[in-house]
């Protein structure tokens, strides 16, 4: 949750806990690597801004309150990259050096690509397609309301969340409160068909055609499997507290391969500079284990603390590894936490300085990623670590007002 909006919920949190005794583009499709993608096809050069016209959205209720000026990013490998945020797509041929490749009038609050070439952008009113590494983006169709975020297994079948209240930018995820609703695609996304599925669906992620998962504003996490054609859901994590429902809580999750998934349950809402947080992780689809919390407010016994008080940006790498970095308000730095072995190993490496906020990962590896923050002066900057989050370099800084 963005910072800015923690104070509307303070109270209600604080509220909460003296009533108690005690007291976070991306995926691994076909290839299981999350945030990131393997290319062996780079392009030499970043590619040029498109002539396509700029959508103009129209303001609207269901628009997100907050869109920074880099929300989401994804990586095809250690060169190739695309992240996108408040009125612009970004795009690195080379890992290091980034340009602006797509500007435009909409709040884009998601990216998602399946080769070096083919991708898909949300923002808050419209979806963009393009089939050249970003060259030229065309507009695609959408659901009966605005779709919220995208994942593709192909060029043509893609799934979705589209509707839904309150829809707000967190790590990389556009996620409704509720009343969302389930859709897909066989075209690309020119049109859009919604599906049965599990009530309030805020994320979701297919490994396959045949498999996929949904994430849910209370009940947790569902399976969904195509048995002989037959469609079949059933509830396969059930977060483990039970938050009330003003506190805003969202399931954000990452397909890591066939039956392996990570998943992060947000309470909302936050007090004292902590907010409710809690990882899991599975390899065959059935046992799940707790990889880390914020133990202040979740009170899950036994479960190790994450990098700080606040929900982190988190990037899968394949089943067994994932690389959770950032948030405290408190400190200001980024602290970056590297799991592996299913979640049953936590590494502390670095962290990012002067950091106060993050808002979304892409790693390739254990070694290799680039996140998303916001610094002390306002600047939305991506961060950079080829060493596993011991040391960090700035690669781009993008200046408040350029997020209009």
């Amino acid at each position: 949750m963005p910072r800015r909006l923690a104070p509307l919920w303070a109270a209600t949190l604080a509220a909460l806990l003296a009533g108690c005794t005690s007291a976070s583009a991306v995926k691994p499709l076909p290839t299981p690597i999350s945030n990131a993608r393997t290319a062996s096809d780079s392009p030499t050069a970043t590619p040029a801004p498109s002539a396509a016209a700029s959508p103009t959205p129209t303001p609207s209720s269901l628009d997100p309150l907050f869109v920074p000026a880099l929300s989401a990013i994804q990586m095809v490998g250690p060169r190739l990259g695309w992240a996108v945020g408040s009125h612009a797509i970004f795009a690195t041929s080379d890992g290091a050096h980034w340009t602006k490749q797509f500007a435009s009038t909409e709040e884009f609050v998601g990216v998602d690509f399946i080769s070096t070439t083919t991708g898909w952008v949300v923002g808050a009113r419209s979806l963009l397609g393009t089939s050249d590494g970003g060259r030229s983006w065309h507009q695609l169709g959408e659901a009966d309301r605005p779709i919220r975020s995208v994942h593709f297994v192909s060029p043509s079948q893609g799934w979705g969340i589209a509707g839904g209240t309150d829809p707000q930018a967190i790590h990389g995820w556009l996620v409704p409160r509720d009343g969302a609703t389930l859709v897909t695609t066989r075209d690309g996304g020119a049109t859009w068909t919604t599906l049965e599925g599990p009530p309030n669906p805020q994320t979701v992620c297919f490994s396959d055609s045949m498999q996929g998962w949904v994430g849910t504003q209370e009940d947790g996490v569902y399976l969904y499997q195509n048995i002989a054609q037959g469609q079949s859901w059933s509830k396969a994590l059930q977060r483990p507290d039970q938050p009330a429902a003003e506190l805003e809580p969202a399931t954000l999750i990452q397909c890591a391969g066939p039956r392996s998934l990570w998943v992060l349950f947000l309470g909302g809402g936050a007090a004292m500079s902590h907010s409710p947080y809690i990882a899991y992780a599975t390899t065959d689809g059935s046992s799940w284990r707790a990889v880390l919390n914020e133990p202040m407010t979740m009170h899950q016994s036994g479960v190790p603390a994450g990098p700080d008080s606040y929900p982190p940006s988190f990037s899968v790498v394949d089943p067994s590894d994932a690389v959770f970095v950032g948030d405290g308000p408190a400190t200001n730095v980024a602290q970056c936490v590297i799991a592996s072995n299913g979640g049953a190993s936590l590494r502390r490496t670095g962290a990012i300085q002067n950091a106060t906020e993050t808002f979304a990962a892409a790693f390739v590896s254990v070694t290799t990623g680039w996140v998303l923050t916001r610094n002390g002066g306002g600047d939305y900057v991506i961060n950079a670590t080829t060493d596993g989050g011991y040391h960090w370099s700035q690669q781009l800084a993008v200046p408040p007002t350029s997020a209009g």
